[in-house]
C-alpha cells in the first residue's frame, strides 16, 4: 500500500475524494438510524436531513441538541483518522436558525469554526431560512452585468445578442433567472440601450424595426 498519495491533478484524485465523501455520508446516515444524530425537518422526513454534499462542498444540518452536536464532532474526527484527510475547521462556518448569540458562539467554539450568517451562497444561489431581499441578489446582477455589457451588444446583431443572453442563462439556475434586475439587464442588452438604437429592436441584419 502506498502512503505517498497521488500527484496534484492526478485523475484518481476526484475518485478517491468521492470514496471519502461517500464514507462520511454513510457514517452520518448510520448515526441517524442509531439515534445518535437528528437532522432538520425530522417532522417531515424520518431522522431529518443531516448532510448535503456537492463536489467538495458539504453542509451538515443538526437539530439543536448539544449531545448530538458532540456526536457529530466525534464522527468528523473519526472520519479524519480513517481517511487521512484533514477537515479545515478554520474555513468552516456555523450558522444557527432562530438561535441567540450565546448559542451561536457555543457551537462555534465546540467545532472551532467561524460564525456565519444567513443568507449563504450555495452553488452560487443565496439560501436562507427566511424570504430573501433584493440586496441578496446583487452579486447575481453584477455577474450578469459582466457578461452582458452594453458595449458588447453594440457590435453584435440581434441573433448574436440572443445567443449571448441564452449562453449566460444556461449557467444560471431557473429560480435566479426570475430576478427582476436580471431581466431588465437582459432587456437593456437586447435593445442596446447605450447604442444609437436605444429603445429600438433590431432585426437579424442590425436594422431598426
Amino acid at each position: 500500500m502506498s502512503h505517498k498519495g497521488v500527484r496534484h491533478g492526478d485523475p484518481l484524485s476526484p475518485i478517491l475524494f468521492n470514496f471519502v465523501a461517500d464514507c462520511l455520508a454513510r457514517m452520518v446516515r448510520h448515526s441517524q438510524s442509531s439515534g445518535l444524530l437528528c437532522g432538520l425537518a425530522d417532522n417531515l422526513i424520518p431522522t431529518g436531513v443531516a448532510i448535503l454534499q456537492y463536489a467538495d462542498d458539504t453542509i451538515i444540518c443538526i437539530k439543536d441538541d448539544l449531545e448530538m452536536t458532540r456526536n457529530m464532532k466525534l464522527l468528523l474526527y473519526l472520519c479524519e483518522v480513517m481517511s487521512g484527510l484533514k477537515i479545515n475547521f478554520s474555513k468552516s462556518e456555523i450558522m444557527v436558525i432562530n438561535g441567540d448569540d450565546d448559542k451561536h458562539l457555543l457551537y462555534a467554539d465546540l467545532f472551532n469554526c467561524q460564525t456565519g450568517f444567513f443568507p449563504i451562497k450555495y452553488l452560487g444561489v443565496p439560501v436562507g431560512p427566511s424570504r430573501l431581499h433584493v440586496k441578496d441578489w446583487t452579486h447575481l446582477e453584477e455577474k450578469n452585468l459582466k457578461k452582458l455589457s452594453t458595449w458588447k451588444g453594440s457590435s453584435l446583431s440581434m441573433a448574436g445578442r440572443i445567443t449571448l443572453i441564452n449562453s449566460s442563462l444556461s449557467s444560471t439556475f431557473i429560480s435566479t433567472c426570475q430576478c427582476i434586475s436580471c431581466q431588465k439587464l437582459q432587456l437593456t442588452f437586447l435593445t442596446n440601450k447605450e447604442g444609437p438604437s436605444y429603445g429600438k429592436v433590431l432585426d437579424l441584419k442590425g436594422n431598426i424595426i
